[in-house]
């Protein structure tokens, strides 16, 4: 079986594509490990391989700040404050 990395369920959230995230151990111990299993928009399930906990806790956490940025940004809640950070150069230097 083809599991996603951490680094792929950090991507489909940040592109909007994660509607939940749960992070679920494996081992417990001396080492402990985790997964996360992430449900998408289009009602798929996804499950990583059980990695060191430290790791996979931190994936989680970035998704569930993109989470929350998502609906922040779809509900048009998004701060001011945070909006005035948010900055890209579409000028073309060369033209």
């Amino acid at each position: 079986m083809s599991y996603p990395t951490l680094l792929d369920v950090e991507g489909l959230a940040l592109n909007g594509f994660v509607k939940e995230v749960e992070l679920v151990d494996c081992e417990l111990g001396a080492s402990r490990k985790s997964r996360l299993k992430v449900k998408l928009f289009d009602g798929r399930l996804l499950e990583t391989e059980c990695s060191p906990y430290e790791r996979v806790v931190r994936s989680y956490l970035v998704i569930v700040k993109y989470l929350e940025f998502g609906k922040i940004i779809s509900s048009k809640q998004l701060d001011e404050k945070v909006a005035e950070s948010l900055s890209f150069d579409i000028s073309d230097e060369h033209g």
